[in-house]
């Protein structure tokens, strides 16, 4: 067999990708992120159990697989988690977006890009700053503040060593949605010991559904911890602190979480035509410290009118993966 045989062989049965670590400008901080780039040929394209097997392999919170170009101003992502495919998540959409923009050397590539095209609908992106290689995406919205909340009582039962930060028994938290699907319970802590005490769920358990409302009892419940205005050493500003848990798991950064805590604290403390700023930080507790941003605006109505995600990532490998067996 000649050497362009072998090349030819090797180009059919492996797939360029890229990891990222997003939410920061430092490599292996941020949440990783694995950038599989789909073959031209359609003859050859990826089946779901395919594209499962090698999200699997990377064994990262979310994989893309990033489409042939169809259109110049679009690019489509697939995303999944090691166990499924969804719809959305942030810190893919960001590292998506912060790869087309920034990073990629293709020509096709950079200004020319404006939509991300996800299973929930395109997605607007745009450079923030240059400089600073920061990137938006607007995502999509359909918020609920959720008729139940959840007691002190169960905090406790699954989170115990939580128990002696609170005070008063009679402490609720609540439950909000950024989309149907998408959903957090946030819980709001008094101070970074508190924070620093997080422990997963006892026995991984996870938050039922049933604190949902009728007709958005789907998806998962992501429990988010927070600390509000908190004095960060590195930017010298006061920034929320945050830890999401869910079960046993927990993500060193969750950007569909943090636009969710943002979309639920404009609409009760914001006012009607106004646009809010965010800074989250979360991960520190990994070692792995993220750096999101939120804006959200109300329109006139005090409606959530626009909810913008901000970040950047910067590429910390590249390489090829096998392409599985069908």
């Amino acid at each position: 067999m000649n050497i362009q045989s072998t090349y030819n062989i090797l180009n059919m049965t492996h797939l360029k990708f890229v990891t990222l670590d997003v939410f920061t400008s430092t490599p292996y901080s941020g949440n990783p992120l694995a950038v599989v780039f789909l073959p031209d040929d359609d003859s050859t394209a990826l089946t779901q159990s395919q594209k499962q097997t090698i999200a699997r392999e990377f064994n990262l919170s979310e994989s893309i697989f990033v489409h042939p170009v169809r259109e110049k101003s679009k690019r489509t992502i697939d995303i999944f988690t090691t166990d499924c495919e969804i719809p959305f998540a942030g810190h893919p959409t960001i590292g998506a977006a912060s790869w087309f923009l920034s990073h990629s050397v293709d020509p096709a590539d950079g200004d020319g890009v404006t939509t991300l095209s996800t299973k929930s609908g395109d997605i607007p992106i745009s450079v923030q700053n240059r400089e600073t290689n920061y990137v938006a995406a607007r995502i999509a919205h359909n918020t609920r503040i959720h008729t139940a909340r959840f007691s002190l009582k169960e905090l406790v039962r699954l989170h115990p060593t939580l128990a002696p930060f609170f005070t008063r028994p009679d402490v609720t938290f609540p439950l909000f949605s950024i989309v149907n699907g998408m959903s957090q319970l946030f819980i709001e802590l008094p101070s970074l010991e508190a924070l620093a005490a997080v422990t997963p769920a006892t026995g991984g358990e996870l938050v039922s559904a049933d604190y949902l409302d009728d007709g958005w009892r789907s998806g998962l419940i992501c429990v988010y911890f927070i600390v509000r205005d908190v004095e960060d050493s590195i930017t010298k500003k006061k920034v929320i602190r945050s830890r999401m848990i869910l079960g046993t798991l927990e993500d060193p950064a969750t950007g569909s979480s943090a636009s969710g805590l943002a979309a639920y604290l404009t609409l009760t403390e914001g006012k009607a035509g106004q646009n809010y700023q965010y800074h989250v930080v979360q991960g520190v507790e990994m070692g792995r410290r993220s750096d999101i941003g939120v804006g959200v605006t109300l329109d006139g109505d005090k409606m959530v009118e626009q909810v913008v995600l901000t970040g950047t990532a910067v590429s910390v490998s590249e390489g090829k993966v096998l392409v599985p067996a069908h």
